[in-house]
């Protein structure tokens, strides 16, 4: 299957099969700082406890890019219930997790969204628009996650890791902030 773009008003068959494939063919998902917040709360730890174990930062052009780990190309948090694929934090799940089968173009372009090639339910269930509003929210996230590491590392002069980890600090004390409301975010899909 080739890859396939739709703008805002196209729509694609799809229901979520459990096939586990999203969750095996990598892991290469990039985090953002309210990423990593919504895991170590919903594992009810600081987020520096869940550093290296969960996830690992690899340094781009002076950019800290946190990266989701994975174990044998199988992302760390998946786990097989009743020979069925699950994720261990599901309701907290990363961003570009919640957005599957849905590949984010820019967050320039909130208009238009890739379609994963490797996920076998594509073509089969009902006929959906993709999540556009949840698209939109990730977007404003990672928006305002490189802002605020553009200005620690490129402004303020901090070294990439203790700009990451300011930032990561600076996202996890914000107490009133739908980023963490993860009914809210059920919601927007």
């Amino acid at each position: 299957m080739s890859e396939i773009t739709l703008s805002v008003g196209n729509k694609v068959r799809f229901k979520c099969g459990r096939s586990g494939v999203c969750c095996s063919s990598g892991p290469n998902v990039s985090l953002t700082i309210y990423d990593i917040c919504r895991i170590s709360r919903f594992l009810g730890v600081d987020w520096r406890e869940i550093a290296g174990k969960y996830f690992y930062v690899v340094i781009a052009d002076y950019m800290p890019i946190p990266v989701l780990r994975g174990i044998d190309n199988r992302c760390v948090f998946l786990e097989l219930k009743n020979n069925i694929p699950s994720c261990k934090i599901y309701r907290a799940r990363p961003m570009r997790c919640r957005l599957f089968p849905f590949l984010p173009v820019s967050p320039g372009d909130p208009t238009r969204v890739h379609v994963s090639k490797i996920c076998p339910s594509i073509g089969k269930g009902p006929l959906i628009d993709p999540p556009w509003n949840l698209l939109k929210f990730y977007y404003d996230e990672v928006k305002k996650h490189y802002r605020i590491l553009n200005e620690l590392v490129m402004e303020k002069g901090l070294d990439p890791l203790e700009a990451l980890e300011k930032a990561i600090d600076m996202a996890c004390s914000e107490d009133n902030s739908a980023s963490f409301d993860l009914d809210y975010l059920d919601k927007l899909w």
